[in-house]
């Protein structure tokens, strides 16, 4: 299996361009590891990162929303859709070579049983790989940056409390303290850093609001982009404009996401 060449290009036509953005440098994350299969997509969701980015189909995906499983259903980018919750994997222990969790875990209140059922189902030697927000991540948003520019502190702590409860963020943390919760459950960290850095997390802040009329379609249609075809005629020249931030969205030492890859 291998991750998919133009996966920016591709994401503009089926997604908002904040979700393209960030979803493609998440993409490169991938390209150079080993994912062998079986392979678990956990928090799959539609089904789009999977379909996107990877030249194959998934082995498994799983996902709490019966809503989410219906429409990744419809892409056939895993050869098996399961409604299920995290903490409770209908699978053996040790089924899985691959398990990639990509901006799922910040979801979830009550972590620590998800991480430990993860360990179950990973078989001896199998990677866990997972993307999820650091600490920094609602720093470097652009309301929280005016008012710490200002002085206003205690205002940018009250919009970053905010920020992350509008989002459903319940974990964001630095690197070491997302490597130490897998190391508490029995992962072996083999690479862990942050990347997409502060003037791209602003960027992304910034296109958030052009996503209102695609967060409507997915409400209302279950696809963020309604008429697809036409969204690809203009995604040329998005990419164009787009390409050259997003290669500079990989690892740095101040990022606002983090990437951890584990090893049972």
């Amino acid at each position: 299996m291998r991750v998919r060449d133009g996966v920016l290009r591709s994401y503009i036509a089926h997604a908002p361009l904040a979700l393209a953005l960030e979803r493609s440098v998440e993409a490169e994350l991938y390209r150079h590891l080993p994912l062998n299969s079986p392979v678990l997509d956990l928090g799959c969701g539609e089904g789009l990162f999977a379909k996107l980015v990877f030249s194959d189909p998934l082995d498994t995906g799983i996902d709490p929303d019966p809503g989410e499983i219906s429409r990744a259903q419809a892409l056939k980018a895993h050869r098996e859709l399961l409604v299920a919750d995290g903490r409770r994997i209908p699978k053996p222990a040790g089924h899985f070579e691959t398990v990639i969790s990509n901006s799922v875990l910040e979801h979830i209140p009550d972590l620590l049983p998800v991480l430990t059922e993860v360990y179950r189902v990973t078989a001896p030697g199998g990677r866990f790989y997972l993307t999820v927000p650091s600490d920094r991540f609602d720093r470097y948003s652009l309301l929280s940056r005016m008012l710490e520019a200002v002085g206003a502190e205690s205002a940018a702590q009250r919009y970053r409390r905010f920020y992350n409860r509008f989002w459903r963020h319940f974990h964001f943390y630095p690197v070491s303290e997302w490597a130490a919760l897998l190391e508490a459950v029995g992962f072996r960290i083999t690479e862990a850093y942050s990347y997409n850095p502060p003037i791209l997390c602003l960027l992304n802040d910034l296109l958030v609001p052009l996503a209102l009329p695609a967060l409507v379609a997915k409400k209302w249609t279950g696809r963020w982009i309604i008429a697809p075809a036409w969204r690809n005629w203009i995604a040329g020249p998005l990419y164009t404009l787009l390409a050259p931030v997003a290669a500079h969205g990989g690892k740095c030492p101040d990022g606002g996401l983090v990437f951890v890859a584990a090893e049972k």
